[in-house]
């Protein structure tokens, strides 16, 4: 027996979703969620107005969902909706009277997988950081908890050192965890 298609990249799946699949019939009614999995089934119709529209079933490893996708946002992802296709879905829980769940989707985009970060090295100029920027680092990688350990290379007027920080201070190394080092440590701190 072969391994699931979604195998090798449920991590990274999961951190671009904020719900399993097998978890939407439990989520409120109405309620917006970001879902990723593959297409496991498409059926194309067309509407009562001549507009086309799909049904789509989505899988993950928990299970799978039904996706409705209308002509405003089929228009956008129609080369995407494919069998086989892995994506993240944006799409509202719809329950119908039938006590049947669907999502209907707001947006669909790729699922692209990014390369694992093995560390994060920050860049520090000694001669030109300011007072406490050791402390604002030390707070900024505390609000941003993960795996991945960090590495700071300090400049300084003898020469160049890297230090690798405890286990404590190790980061999830998120888009926001990204921004806030920058606007800190500025563009270039970040290799």
């Amino acid at each position: 027996m072969s391994e699931h298609p979604l195998q090798a990249i449920r991590e990274q799946l999961r951190r671009k979703a904020d719900a399993p699949l097998a978890e939407v019939e439990r989520r409120r009614d109405g309620e917006i969620v970001t879902v990723g999995g593959i297409v496991g089934a498409i059926k194309q119709l067309t509407t009562k107005k001549g507009e086309p529209m799909v049904f789509m079933r989505l899988d993950d490893l928990t299970g799978s969902t039904e996706v409705v996708v209308f002509n405003s946002v089929y228009g956008a992802a129609r080369d995407l909706l494919e069998v086989d296709e892995v994506l993240v879905v944006k799409g509202r829980v719809d329950h119908k009277q039938e006590g049947e769940t669907k999502l209907i989707a707001l947006e669909v985009t790729p699922f692209e997988a990014t390369p694992e970060r093995r560390e994060v090295v920050l860049r520090v100029d000694a001669t030109r950081a300011p007072a406490g920027l050791v402390r604002n680092l030390a707070t900024v990688v505390k609000e941003f908890p993960g795996e991945t350990p960090v590495l700071v290379a300090i400049s300084t007027s003898q020469g160049e050192t890297t230090l690798a920080l405890g286990p404590e201070y190790r980061v999830k190394p998120e888009p926001d965890f990204f921004a806030e080092i920058k606007s800190l440590l500025g563009e270039a701190a970040i290799t």
